[in-house]
């Protein structure tokens, strides 16, 4: 387990309403840095838990941004739900939802809602498109936000075609700025000082990331072209290598590596004007080139040139690379049904060994330590309003 040194957000209490990735993203930041995170989530559970393959029951997604939380089932649909989530927005320092805008507000949890009661609160709302504009109300998820920011457009295939990334990167990323735009409003915040609302939007962080290169677009009124041509993966005789080249002696290594040093003299590759202008016939002759000789004398080669390639590797080659084995990027996590599965840490954090909380494995807990009787949750429980681990 992480030690208090480790720990610089202990005593803060943060009110995680949120679901999916981006949401419980910034929460798990929180919780990951000592936080008290109280993740409310209704009845049948946060959306994401049963989402793709499961990990011990649970989807890998939810285990990586959950870990460490209180779960506190709880229909916020109802009265008594709403109340309780006030109550506990009280003593809360951050609180996150991620629902579409007006959601909340029609739940009686919006940010002036909550504000009312605690008015020094740090309200984020992540969503979509963001609290104001005419798409306000669309729904935005990852691929969607791939699309709609211009990364797939610089993201495309051998033939042309845009390439949506398998991965989801932009609820990762925003859930990141989300943490960071709050972790600010708290830095030296005095008790008094204000409530503020925090509006995180996929849009915007799928912006952020790309920024260097929405700004190169606008300055030059259109797309620059490609940054450095003959960059991209290409076919080896028992794989995928991926190559770049950053400057020229880079650029004049992959040449030599693939015994070529003529094409350094080539008027048609000799800068990177002329590699843009004719990337077709020079991929052409790195694909006839490549495809001669394994992905690891390639990257031996390349090596021995100063120039940069390595082999594609998948989740399973990187998992069993000796560098990550070495410093221990991915140890052991120990999962609820016995096993373990190796999990990548925070950068810059030891390993989180805290594990993912059963659904309303907290309820009881977090509901007695804001004063509710056992007869009054019994009553919640029957009634359907809170939910608790069979046999608990």
């Amino acid at each position: 387990m992480q030690n208090a040194g480790d720990n610089p957000l202990r005593g803060l209490t943060v009110l995680d309403m949120s679901q999916g990735i981006a949401g419980p993203s910034c929460g798990g930041h929180f919780a990951e840095f000592g936080a008290r995170v109280i993740k409310i989530e209704p009845p049948d559970g946060d959306w994401m838990r049963p989402l793709g393959s499961r990990v011990a029951g649970t989807s890998a997604q939810a285990i990586l941004y959950n870990r460490g939380k209180e779960s506190l089932a709880l229909d916020l649909r109802t009265p008594e739900g709403r109340d309780i989530a006030l109550r506990l927005a009280e003593s809360a320092d951050v609180a996150v939802q991620s629902a579409r805008p007006g959601v909340m507000e029609r739940l009686g949890l919006g940010f002036e809602q909550v504000k009312a009661r605690q008015p020094d609160i740090v309200y984020v709302s992540v969503s979509g498109f963001g609290q104001r504009g005419p798409d306000r109300e669309k729904p935005l998820v990852d691929a969607l936000a791939q699309a709609k920011s211009g990364l797939m457009s610089v993201m495309r295939g051998r033939d042309g075609s845009p390439v949506k990334m398998d991965a989801t990167l932009i609820d990762a990323l925003t859930g990141l700025y989300a943490f960071q735009a709050a972790s600010m409003a708290l830095w030296g915040k005095q008790k008094g000082s204000g409530a503020r609302h925090l509006d995180i939007s996929l849009m915007q962080a799928a912006a952020h990331v790309q920024a260097p290169s929405i700004l190169e677009w606008d300055y030059v009124g259109g797309s620059p072209g490609l940054l450095n041509p003959p960059a991209g993966n290409y076919r080896t005789q028992d794989g995928f290598l991926a190559l770049t080249a950053v400057n020229e002696a880079q650029a004049h290594g992959i040449f030599r590596a693939i015994e070529r040093p003529d094409l350094i003299t080539d008027s048609r590759f000799a800068a990177v004007a002329g590699r843009k202008a004719n990337v077709v016939a020079l991929r052409e002759i790195l694909d006839a080139a490549l495809a001669k000789r394994p992905t690891a004398v390639w990257v031996a080669a390349f090596e021995r040139e100063g120039a940069l390639g390595s082999a594609i590797q998948t989740y399973g080659e990187w998992l069993d690379d000796a560098h990550v084995k070495a410093i221990d990027m991915a140890p052991p996590y120990a999962l609820r049904d016995g096993r373990s599965a190796r999990l990548p840490h925070l950068p810059g954090q030891p390993p989180n060994e805290w594990p993912m909380p059963e659904l309303g494995e907290h309820s009881r807990a977090v509901l007695a330590g804001i004063g509710v009787v056992d007869a009054e949750v019994e009553r919640l429980i029957a009634a359907k309003i809170v939910r608790i681990p069979q046999g608990a």
